[in-house]
C-alpha cells in the first residue's frame, strides 16, 4: 500500500471563501459557550444525556447544515464539533483554513463548536508548515475551540478499502517536524488538538516521547481500543493505558469506536477491543474508563461519506453510555469536554 511521507512546505494566502474574508471577527467564544450551556441543561432538565461530540468532520459543499442540526436536536445530542475537511479545489487554490465553523456557529450557535481544519493530506505532506502556520492564527485570533484531527498513521478506511482507494494511508513521523510543529502550536495556544494515530508497538515510542517533550500540549488520542492488526499491537491494554496516562496528564482519548461485531476489511479481524464476545463492555474497560472519567470524552467519528448515518451511530454511543456507571456517564458525555475546551468544570 502506498504511503505518503511529510514533504517541503508552501506559502500561505488568505482568500475569500463563501464571500466571507478569513481574517473577519470570529464568534464570540464566550457567547457560545454560554450558548451551549444553556442547550446542555435544557436537556438534562427533560430526563436527556446530552453529549458533547469532539470528533467529526464533513465536506463544507456537501452538508445540509439545516438538516444536520435538526438530527442533532432529534437525537438530543448536547453539541458536535464538526470539523471541514478542506479538498483538491481548496489545495489548488492555495486555502489553508476556511471559515466553515465560523459560518456554522453563526447560523446554529448552540449545535455546534468552532473547530480547525482537518489535518489531512496533501495539506500536512505538501504544505504542513503553511498549514499549520494558517491554523495557528486562527487559534492565537480566538477563532476556534479545539484543533481539528490531524492524521499521521492512518489506514484506509473500511468504505476506502471498499472503492479501491488508498488516498488516506498516511505515514508522518509522529516525532518528525509535522509533529513537533503541532505539538509546539498546541502548547503555545492552550487548545487541544485531536490525533489519529494507530495503536502499534512500533509507533507508541514516538508518542510517548512527545507527550513528556510538550507537557502543556493536548492531545485528544481518537478511536480507544481500535487496534486493526492485532499482531502489530502486543503491548497496548487498559493497563498500559492506565499507566500512559498516569505518566502523562495532557492525554486524553476519545469513545468514537465501533461496536463487537465491526470488522476491518484488510485485516478480518474485529477491531474495537474493548467488547466482550457478548457484546458488553470489558470489565478492564469499564473499570479504567470509569477511574479515569475525566480523560475520556464522547465522539462519533461521523465523515462526510456517512453523516446520514449520524441515528445509528448515536445509537451505538449511547449503548456504550449505557454500560458505564450511572455516575460517570455525564462526565464522559460531557463534562471533559466542557473542561479541556473551556478550562472550568461545567456547572
Amino acid at each position: 500500500m502506498k504511503r505518503r511521507q511529510c514533504l517541503a512546505a508552501g506559502g500561505f494566502a488568505v482568500l475569500w471563501l463563501g464571500g466571507v474574508r478569513a481574517q473577519e471577527a470570529p464568534a464570540n467564544l464566550a457567547v457560545l459557550k454560554a450558548g451551549y450551556a444553556r442547550r446542555i441543561k435544557r436537556l438534562l432538565a427533560a430526563g436527556q444525556l446530552p453529549y458533547i461530540d469532539v470528533e467529526s468532520s464533513c465536506n463544507p459543499a456537501k452538508v445540509d447544515m439545516a438538516a444536520l442540526a435538526a438530527e442533532l436536536d432529534r437525537l438530543h445530542i448536547g453539541a458536535m464539533a464538526l470539523s471541514s475537511d478542506m479538498g483538491s479545489n481548496q489545495f489548488e487554490r492555495g486555502l489553508r483554513r476556511d471559515n466553515f465553523s465560523r459560518q456554522t456557529t453563526a447560523q446554529f450557535p448552540e449545535h455546534f463548536i468552532p473547530v480547525g481544519n482537518g489535518g489531512q493530506p496533501p495539506f500536512t505532506t505538501e504544505v504542513a508548515e503553511s498549514f499549520l502556520q494558517a491554523q495557528e492564527e486562527a487559534a492565537r485570533a480566538g477563532e476556534w475551540a479545539l484543533l481539528g484531527e490531524y492524521e499521521f498513521r492512518h489506514y484506509p478506511s473500511p468504505r476506502q478499502v471498499k472503492r479501491g482507494g488508498d488516498d488516506r494511508d498516511v505515514d508522518i513521523p509522529l516525532d518528525g517536524p509535522v509533529g513537533h510543529r503541532l505539538f509546539a502550536i498546541s502548547e503555545a495556544t492552550g487548545l487541544c488538538f485531536q490525533l489519529h494515530y494507530e495503536i502499534e508497538d512500533t509507533l507508541l515510542p514516538a508518542l510517548e516521547k512527545m507527550l513528556l517533550q510538550y507537557p502543556k500540549a493536548r492531545v485528544v488520542w481518537c478511536h480507544v481500543g481500535q487496534i486493526r492488526y492485532q499482531e502489530r499491537s502486543t503491548r497496548y491494554s487498559p493497563a498500559y493505558l492506565d499507566s500512559l496516562l498516569s505518566r502523562c496528564p495532557n492525554l486524553y482519548l476519545d469513545t468514537a469506536f465501533g461496536d463487537a461485531r465491526s470488522v476491518y476489511p484488510l485485516s478480518r479481524q474485529r477491531h474495537s477491543r474493548v467488547w466482550a464476545d457478548d457484546g458488553k463492555l470489558q470489565p478492564a474497560w469499564r473499570e479504567l474508563i470509569a477511574a479515569r472519567a475525566n480523560r475520556f470524552m464522547s465522539a462519533l467519528d461521523l465523515g462526510g461519506d456517512r453523516l446520514e448515518r449520524i441515528g445509528e451511530y448515536d445509537q451505538k454511543h449511547r449503548y456504550f453510555l449505557s454500560c458505564l456507571p450511572a455516575e460517570v456517564r455525564q462526565q464522559v458525555a460531557f463534562g471533559t469536554a466542557w473542561r479541556l475546551m473551556f478550562g472550568e468544570d461545567f456547572a
